[in-house]
């Protein structure tokens, strides 16, 4: 898939500001209608301490082109930002941080930064949610 259409915000594209590291792509088919849809929210920190995130993504200390993943309990959060202890590499920035749902998957986080004792992602809260909204309308 190719696009030109893409989304950020003033907080990460003038300032760098690591709470404010998200965007989007936006592509020009409905490609979810052939492999799927991932569904995102807003939880409360009580709930996304009680959560297992999930990562999928393509990391680049592994062969070109496998998919891995791994799934931790998250370990902490803040007002902007989700922290866990699963495993990533370069490559993977971007990629969801999603808890399961019965069948369903819901992004929590993009994840954003690996660390020395723990990884951390930027967290889904309403004005990221309104922005995503508003992105793919």
């Amino acid at each position: 898939m190719t696009s030109s259409n893409f989304r950020s915000v003033i907080g990460w594209t003038n300032n760098g500001d690591q709470n404010y590291d998200y965007g989007a792509i936006i592509i020009p088919t409905q490609l979810g209608n052939t492999t799927g849809w991932l569904g995102f929210g807003v939880l409360s920190d009580a709930d996304l301490l009680a959560s297992v995130g999930n990562i999928s993504g393509y990391p680049g200390d592994q062969p070109a082109g496998t998919q891995w993943y791994d799934a931790r309990r998250i370990a902490a959060v803040n007002n902007r930002k989700v922290y866990y202890d699963i495993d990533t590499a370069g490559g993977q920035s971007g990629s969801a941080v999603y808890r399961i749902i019965g069948a369903n998957r819901y992004a929590i986080a993009v994840h954003a930064y690996g660390g020395a004792t723990t990884n951390s992602g930027t967290r889904i809260v309403t004005p990221v949610f309104n922005n995503m909204v508003a992105w793919k309308a």
